[in-house]
């Protein structure tokens, strides 16, 4: 799944995001674009728990 993040826009960002999905699912392969401001995401949450891990880190985030 892939997530626009329009904020992210650094290497924090992307640690902050990543961090915030590894909390809820550990074994979560996260892949982040800055250029593309884009997050795609491998896990067995639901897109929707994802997402709000990504808000719960801080930056909006809707579905690419």
């Amino acid at each position: 799944m892939a997530f626009s993040v329009p904020k992210m826009s650094c290497g924090h960002c992307t640690s902050a995001i990543e961090s915030g999905i590894k909390a809820k699912d550990p074994s979560a392969v996260v892949t982040s674009d800055l250029d593309l401001r884009l997050v795609t995401v491998q896990s067995t949450l639901e897109q929707a728990a994802v997402r709000q891990a990504i808000v719960d880190a801080g930056y909006d985030a809707s579905a690419a």
